[in-house]
């Protein structure tokens, strides 16, 4: 089974390279895991399926919704509850609800259309939601939506952490962690006389990412999908489905602080899943070791004023499972002393410096906030967009990053948009 997982890892790696830089030049090693390309090549498959998404339509009319379920061969499913849900600058209307017929559609009628009203179908089983991404009806026509309904699957079969990256900054008496996992489930793909059975993930008591003793002010980036990840006891869960992998793999986003005690810190980090590549970045002030256990020494990498310390594996079929990332850090300098240096969020990591402040207020805290608090976090989110904006127009971030960090900055203004309406529309008290 383990060794089946890294050659579907290998053809992921493959369509990856495809779909970003063309094909793959065969004079170069192959990705790990990768099957064989001479004579005794293993034989691949990969599912090709429909895809959700919704369209103006001329043969529907003006307020009028579409909307078809179809499972992974494009058939039909009868029976489905479709729910329609509204969000109408800013708050969202009660959702509408509707059966599809043996055709698989469902229509909704009478709908209101205009720019201040986005609209969104999903339909859920066993635990799973699918979903097509929002649109705002026209004037003129109305829309059809198509939602591909996968079958669901609890056992994790072919399902991968990907990448599960760990960026380390300082900020006073603080260190400021932020882990980027990204989730392949590879049930979509299948070697040798298999057939790929695609289906949708659920793991039915959720992942769970331990995380270090006395961590505290956690948060999550916000997420399209119905993907979420809150703190249960001394872990990040994370709760949703994890749809088949075409070719970017699904990437959860958290971030936590760990208070600093003298000049040494040990972090431990669990990982539910399989790995295929791990990596450990820190912000180094000058004097920082960094010691990661099972990676090679850790590599300092400068540029535009920035120092970090690097070092990262990828495993292979026989490599021992990696359940943990045990970091230790050691010549921490003091909040005050002269070594310490700030994170500008320009080096080639990209990182540490806006990550931090780009990811929005999770589960973790107690009790609503205040609408002056949420206020406040907003204009930081807007402080924000002018900074990534200079930092684009001088040069010291690239189109890539700037599209990345700008889609992380939007998401977490949208999240702080809709906790200020909320705000807004309480009670008093």
């Amino acid at each position: 089974m383990r060794a089946r997982r890294w050659v579907l890892a290998g053809l992921l790696a493959t369509s990856s390279a495809w779909a970003q830089q063309g094909p793959v030049d065969p004079s170069q090693p192959l990705p790990p895991g990768h099957p064989p390309v001479d004579g005794t090549a293993v034989p691949q498959h990969r599912s090709q399926f429909p895809q959700s998404g919704a369209d103006e339509a001329q043969d529907v009319p003006a307020g009028t919704i579409v909307v078809r379920v179809v499972d992974v061969r494009g058939g039909p499913v009868p029976g489905a509850t479709v729910r329609l849900g509204a969000m109408r600058e800013g708050e969202r209307d009660t959702p509408r609800e509707a059966v599809t017929g043996s055709d698989g559609e469902a229509r909704f009628d009478g709908l209101p259309a205009g720019s201040g009203i986005a609209y969104r179908a999903s339909t859920d089983v066993d635990g799973a939601r699918f979903g097509a991404m929002p649109f705002q009806l026209g004037d003129r026509v109305g829309y059809r939506v198509q939602l591909v309904r996968f079958d669901v699957g609890h056992d994790g079969r072919g399902v991968l952490l990907w990448d599960a990256h760990v960026e380390m900054r300082f900020r006073d008496d603080r260190l400021m962690v932020v882990e980027r996992m990204r989730i392949a489930n590879l049930s979509g793909m299948a070697v040798g006389d298999e057939r790929p059975r695609p289906a949708t993930y659920v793991p039915t008591n959720g992942l769970s990412f331990a995380l270090p003793a006395g961590y505290t002010a956690f948060n999550t980036q916000a997420s399209m999908d119905d993907v979420r990840v809150a703190t249960e006891g001394d872990a990040a869960m994370l709760r949703g489905s994890i749809a088949p992998t075409e070719d970017q793999p699904t990437e959860v986003t958290f971030q936590y602080q760990v208070v600093l005690h003298g000049g040494e810190v040990s972090l431990r980090l669990g990982l539910p899943l399989p790995v295929v590549n791990a990596m450990v970045a820190v912000e180094a002030p000058r004097g920082l070791s960094v010691h990661v256990a099972g990676m090679p020494a850790a590599e300092l990498r400068e540029g535009q004023g920035d120092r970090i310390l690097f070092t990262g594996v990828t495993r292979q079929p026989n490599d021992p499972a990696l359940s943990t990332i045990d970091i230790r850090l050691e010549g921490i300098p003091s909040p005050a002393g002269p070594g310490r240096t700030i994170a500008s969020g320009a080096a080639a990591l990209l990182v540490l410096g806006a990550l931090g402040s780009t990811l929005r207020r999770g589960g973790a805290s107690k009790g609503k906030r205040t609408k002056a608090e949420i206020e406040a976090e907003r204009d930081r989110a807007l402080d924000e967009v002018r900074e990534l904006t200079r930092r684009r127009d001088t040069g010291e971030v690239g189109p890539v990053t700037y599209e990345e960090r700008r889609r992380e900055v939007v998401l977490w203004l949208a999240s702080l948009l809709r906790e200020l309406d909320e705000a807004g529309a309480a009670p008093a008290k």
